[in-house]
C-alpha cells in the first residue's frame, strides 16, 4: 500500500525505496510510512526521522 499511495500522483519511486518498503516486516513501521506517503512530496518523506 505504501508504494501504491506514492504512484498516485506521480512521484517516481526509486528501486532501494520499494526494496525498503518490500523487505519491512513490521507492521507498525508500515502503518507509520503509509501515514507519511499520503503527504509525501517526494519519497525521501517516507523515512524522515525513522532511525532505521
Amino acid at each position: 500500500m505504501v508504494l501504491r499511495i506514492r504512484d498516485w500522483p506521480g512521484i517516481p519511486v526509486p528501486e532501494f525505496v520499494r526494496d525498503r518498503v518490500k523487505g519491512c516486516s513490521d507492521p507498525q513501521r508500515l502503518e507509520v510510512w503509509a501515514r507519511r506517503a499520503v503527504h509525501a512530496t517526494n519519497v525521501e518523506d517516507l523515512f524522515a526521522d525513522d532511525g532505521a
